[in-house]
């Protein structure tokens, strides 16, 4: 649990979830938890905390401002993190569906307290956390990340600074994509 911009945001990642009514599993954690605004999304192509951090804070910012994107906080939280202008591409994009099996919850509130029940509630239907899940921790999430968000060879080449790894590169590129959703509009 982190905080930013004077609320806490949680990220827990499950492997081996089985959600066979991902709309149903959402509905009762939200209903359970009304202090949380909260997402289930697509592990497998979160590229890491700072991602999460980031698109948490530009969610935020949006939201409290004069045009948000959005009529809930966690719907601007998947638009920020999928990197996409249109709920319904974000849905598309990061939304669980019954055959996937990395999970990731994804949450924001102003109660510690709050995220800490969210927490509980949510091993007892998703199963034990997995938060290697969150990083790029393989060549395959990394090609598979690369692709879903069109981030092509060359342009990795030319904006790597010396030293990076192909995983910071890739971070850094999505984590720009998000911020450039405010200067877009």
């Amino acid at each position: 649990m982190r905080e930013i911009d004077h609320q806490y945001l949680l990220s827990l990642g499950f492997a081996d979830a089985v959600i066979r009514d991902p709309e149903k599993v959402l509905h009762r954690l939200r209903t359970a938890n009304e202090r949380v605004q909260l997402q289930l999304l697509k592990a497998g192509l979160i590229a890491g905390l700072e991602h999460l951090d980031l698109a948490a804070r530009n969610a935020l910012h949006s939201y409290k401002g004069k045009n948000p994107k959005s009529r809930s906080l966690a719907m601007e939280l998947l638009l920020y993190i999928s990197c996409q202008r249109q709920i319904s591409k974000a849905i598309k994009f990061l939304g669980v569906d019954p055959s996937d099996r990395n999970i990731l919850l994804v949450a924001l509130s102003e109660s510690k307290e709050a995220l800490e029940k969210l927490e509980k509630d949510s091993m007892s239907l998703l199963g034990e956390p997995d938060d290697s899940l969150v990083e790029i921790g393989s060549k395959r999430k990394l090609v598979e990340i690369q692709r879903a968000y069109r981030v092509t060879k060359r342009e990795m080449e030319a904006t790597r600074f010396e030293g990076e790894t192909d995983a910071q590169v890739l971070k850094r590129l999505i984590v720009e994509r998000s911020a450039l959703l405010d200067i877009e509009d």
